[in-house]
């Protein structure tokens, strides 16, 4: 505070941001390692491991859409088509939010593909 006249005088309010989170080079991002980690579940065959891994991701970034094509493409594989239909179509919705036209068409042909197994 400063003194003008005799009265106090309050200076610009500041708005404190979060600190940006550094991380070492090479380090992911927490969705980024929850994906790598279902990737390898995958692979060794745990199916049901890397679904609930998805599963995490897709709740720790609800606006991250390559978490849920992810997810929707795994269900589609392992015969739940209806969840895959479910997670594919809020992908598609997310990307055409973002203004990602090229990758909604994708996404959206994908989620047909998947309509047609129901």
């Amino acid at each position: 505070m400063s003194r003008k006249g005799g009265r106090s005088v309050r200076g610009p309010v500041v708005v404190r941001e979060e600190r940006t989170e550094h991380r070492p080079e090479g380090e992911l991002d927490p969705v980024e390692a929850l994906i790598h980690r279902a990737r390898k579940l995958r692979q060794r065959g745990d199916a049901r491991g890397a679904i609930v891994l998805l599963r995490q991701a897709c709740s720790h970034d609800e606006w991250r859409a390559r978490t849920f094509t992810l997810l929707g493409a795994l269900l589609s594989d392992e015969g739940r088509h209806e969840e895959a239909a479910m997670a594919l179509s809020h992908a598609r919705w997310l990307r055409q939010r973002a203004g990602e036209a090229t990758r909604a068409e994708v996404t959206a042909r994908l989620l047909e593909t998947e309509l047609r197994s129901c």
